[in-house]
């Protein structure tokens, strides 16, 4: 594991938010790509588009673009697919060998891939497979159906079936969170589905009052932890 420590981690931002940031570039490409031109994301979201370029070898060490991000996003549809499945089949060559068969591979064996040759972890591994498996369909790569039927995103977590005894804790956070705010605003105050999550609940109880300062980095890491209880609150379909 200690090679693999070494190597970088594959992208693991949504493709779509890539997809989109890359889409604004179909009429010419600065001279570089920052920071500067992600101004509505978030930090997290700025520095995991800037990895996913520099993995996949569109933009150089030093953030300017190269020749096949000028292919992806300036030329046809047929074009940008080849240039995209190019840097796909060149970023991951653990899946693209001809050894590991992508056509027919389990979710499981997506996931050992990635493990074994890369230090994606957790929740980023699952994230790392989301990012491929939906660039290689945009790239008309074909795609086993058993990981397009499997789940990549929840790095192995399996959700439990809430138990009786869940259900009332669960009921009794959303009573206590209410009472909590009655007494506070001597209003009744409706009760939201979302309150049944306690990692939801616990999670916001976090944020400081409004109007105190809170620093770019907490708030940053704030939200990554929201989009990770998100994903495993709300499935994908």
């Amino acid at each position: 594991m200690e090679a693999n420590d070494k190597k970088p981690v594959p992208p693991y931002v949504s493709y779509k938010t890539l997809s989109n940031f890359l889409d604004r570039f179909k009429q010419g490409l600065p001279g570089r790509i920052d920071r500067g031109l992600m101004g509505s994301m978030s930090g997290a979201a700025q520095s995991q588009v800037t990895t996913a370029l520099r993995y996949l070898g569109m933009i150089s060490d030093n953030s300017i673009p190269t020749p096949v991000m000028k292919r992806y996003t300036s030329g046809e549809e047929s074009e940008r697919k080849a240039a995209l499945r190019e840097m796909l089949q060149a970023s991951y060559p653990f899946i693209f060998d001809g050894v590991f068969d992508f056509s027919t591979a389990t979710a499981s064996q997506l996931r050992e891939a990635f493990a074994n040759n890369t230090p994606a972890t957790g929740e980023t591994l699952g994230r790392c497979m989301a990012f491929l498996k939906d660039a290689a369909q945009d790239a008309d790569i074909h795609v086993s159906q058993f990981i397009l039927q499997g789940k990549t995103r929840t790095a192995g977590v399996k959700k439990r079936s809430a138990s009786p005894k869940r259900e009332e804790r669960t009921a009794k956070v959303g009573v206590a969170f209410t009472t909590r705010q009655t007494q506070q605003h001597h209003t009744p105050l409706p009760v939201f589905p979302a309150q049944s999550s306690p990692l939801l609940f616990g999670l916001f109880q976090r944020l400081p009052k409004p109007g105190t300062a809170w620093t770019k980095e907490d708030r940053d890491r704030w939200v990554v932890t929201l989009n990770n209880v998100l994903m495993l609150e709300y499935p994908e379909e």
